[in-house]
């Protein structure tokens, strides 16, 4: 029965590692040979390189700021929405408007903020996104 070379402790032939010390019992494989190393990359391969990580990183940053900016865009819309609310109440408890009409009048105020919103969000995109 032969012994671990590394400790010494006794180990039979069907045994790939020491059960003492974990040490290889197989040979390892002939090591492959060496490829030979990759040529250096040139000055335009490296400028090109650098160039996509650039736009890489220019995107992330576009995207980033992007969704920051479209976050408030509701609290904007909500503030207009009370703010007509309110113009609305005033108006009907001065008896200038109808109170009949309230209705109507606030559904074409929010129908003109959505409009609004729709052609600042086309105008921002466009702007951002040219077409090619």
């Amino acid at each position: 029965m032969p012994n671990c070379p590394k400790c010494g402790a006794k180990v039979t032939e069907a045994m790939n590692f020491c059960a003492n010390c974990g040490a290889n019992l197989k040979p390892s494989p002939p090591a492959a040979e060496a490829a030979a190393p990759a040529p250096a990359p040139s000055r335009a391969e490296k400028y090109e390189k650098r160039e996509k990580e650039e736009k890489h990183e220019k995107t992330e940053k576009t995207e980033k700021f992007e969704k920051r900016e479209f976050g408030y865009i509701g609290s904007i819309i909500a503030g207009i929405i009370i703010i007509a609310l309110g113009l609305l109440s005033y108006l009907v408890t001065s008896t200038t408007v109808d109170p009949r009409m309230a209705a109507s009048y606030f559904l074409i105020i929010i129908g003109i903020v959505i409009i609004l919103a729709v052609i600042y969000g086309a105008a921002t995109a466009a702007r951002r996104h040219p077409p090619a």
